[in-house]
């Protein structure tokens, strides 16, 4: 029975373990796979998306004043103290020349009714419900721009994490055969084979090395708490990423430059477009509006509280119509010098528009540039270091047999480094390149609005 129970308890602790493990990692296979999780988990986002439904609530204010305003009213008075008129005492059979006070009215009153306003025409706000619909639209285009920068931030930091991860790799490899070569030629010494001075070099090489590995871990650390912070992972949570960008075909790129799709452009064409709407808005204020009225209402009164008895109750509807204009003359200029505004605003978005157009052709065009030679440097650089690394192999055996000097070796690992690192920066290069076309053609816009599409 004690066994049973150990072998019980051992079992639930370790799923318990497991349990642990799982959610303090997430793993991701494949790119999309993050830009998936941070879409549906980023705040900024979700921030942006609650903008959307106050533009909708707006949207649905200013098309309820076009409708019907009905309301209704009831109520109830006690004139507990009615006013006294004075009136001629002979009237009523009293003393001539003298006066005597009679109420006129009934204690008790009840009313309701209801009424009704209508617009008939009103061009400011007919102006009104277009403004809010063409501001639904803009909101719309400021949702794909912030989940168009989310997605290129992603991007860009997952290739940052991978390159460092690359860079922390081959900086090991070449630290250990360093630290090789210098257990190698501490024994060495001891033989007299060679001098203290070649021996501290290769010391003062291999601590150079362990900063710089120091340096890439602490760069590859810091790009993986950006990528939690976009990812809204928290930052005690272990992230695993699969896939390697290096080994990633590249985005099927076109070579036109789409702007009509780049959403930028889009959201500062929309914005122009509400600027226009805004003039016309105020020029909806130069016309005259007009409105309609009913109403209908009720009168009872009486002089016993609660008594409808019809000899001593009386009670009667009443209902009216009508029409008002409304005509704007004079506002001592104001409308004017708004509309003026206005103008002014709308020209410096045509403006912006232009300089945002050569902007757009700018960084597409530099962005294809640097792809096509980064990817033909990759290639090089690949090249050339594999040349270095059987250069260096070559000449650290020669070195091991006394056939080659130190200086030799120190200039050979040189030189792979070197070659490593313009590799990496290719590598880099190349992803942000990519990129940075993807964004500027408007690929990645038409990527986000149709989110099946596989690459």
């Amino acid at each position: 029975m004690n066994t049973l129970v150990k072998w019980t308890l051992a079992l639930t602790i370790m799923l318990v373990s497991v349990k642990v493990s799982s959610q303090e990692t997430i793993t991701f296979n494949t790119l999309e796979e993050t830009i998936t999780y941070a879409v549906e988990n980023n705040n900024n986002l979700e921030s942006v998306r609650i903008d959307q439904e106050i533009i909708q609530a707006q949207i649905a204010e200013v098309k309820g004043r076009a409708l019907p305003q009905i309301s209704g009213k009831a109520g109830f008075t006690d004139n507990f103290s009615l006013q006294e008129q004075q009136l001629p005492a002979e009237v009523f059979g009293g003393e001539p020349g003298t006066t005597i006070g009679v109420a006129f009215g009934n204690r008790y009153q009840y009313t309701a009714g209801v009424s009704v306003q209508q617009q008939l025409l009103n061009f400011q706000l007919f102006s009104s419900i277009k403004s809010t619909a063409a501001l639904s639209e803009l909101r719309a285009l400021q949702t794909l721009v912030t989940t168009q920068d989310l997605i290129v931030n992603i991007i860009q930091t997952y290739v940052q994490v991978q390159v460092f991860e690359k860079q922390v790799d081959l900086l090991q490899q070449n630290f250990d055969r360093t630290d090789n070569l210098v257990k190698i030629s501490e024994a060495k010494l001891k033989e007299g084979i060679i001098k203290k001075l070649d021996l501290n070099q290769l010391m003062v090489n291999r601590s150079n090395l362990k900063t710089q590995i120091e340096d890439a871990q602490f760069g590859r650390n810091q790009q993986m708490r950006l990528f939690k912070v976009l990812l809204q992972i928290p930052m005690t949570t272990d992230v695993v990423l699969v896939e390697k960008l290096e080994d990633r075909a590249a985005y099927t790129l076109g070579t036109e430059l789409l702007l009509d799709a780049n959403i930028e452009y889009q959201q500062l064409d929309k914005s122009l477009e509400l600027s226009i709407i805004d003039q016309k808005l105020i020029k909806a204020e130069y016309l005259p509006t007009l409105n309609a009225s009913f109403g209908y209402n009720y009168l009872g009164q009486a002089n016993e509280f609660v008594d409808f008895n019809p000899n001593v109750y009386q009670g009667q509807w009443s209902g009216t119509w009508g029409l008002s204009a409304s005509i704007p003359i004079f506002d001592g200029f104001q409308r004017r010098n708004r509309l003026k505004q206005k103008e002014f605003a709308t020209a410096q978005l045509e403006l912006d528009k232009e300089t945002l157009k050569l902007n757009i052709q700018r960084d597409f065009g530099d962005a294809k540039e640097q792809l096509l030679l980064s990817n033909s440097q990759i290639e090089s650089q690949k090249t050339n270091m594999e040349l270095a690394q059987e250069n260096y192999d070559g000449i650290k055996t020669s070195y091991n047999e006394g056939v080659a000097n130190l200086t030799e070796l120190l200039d050979s690992e040189f030189a792979l480094r070197q070659a490593q690192s313009n590799y990496l920066n290719a590598l880099l290069q190349s992803k942000v390149a990519e990129v940075t076309l993807l964004k500027s053609s408007g690929t990645l816009s038409q990527l986000i609005a149709n989110p099946t599409t596989n690459n």
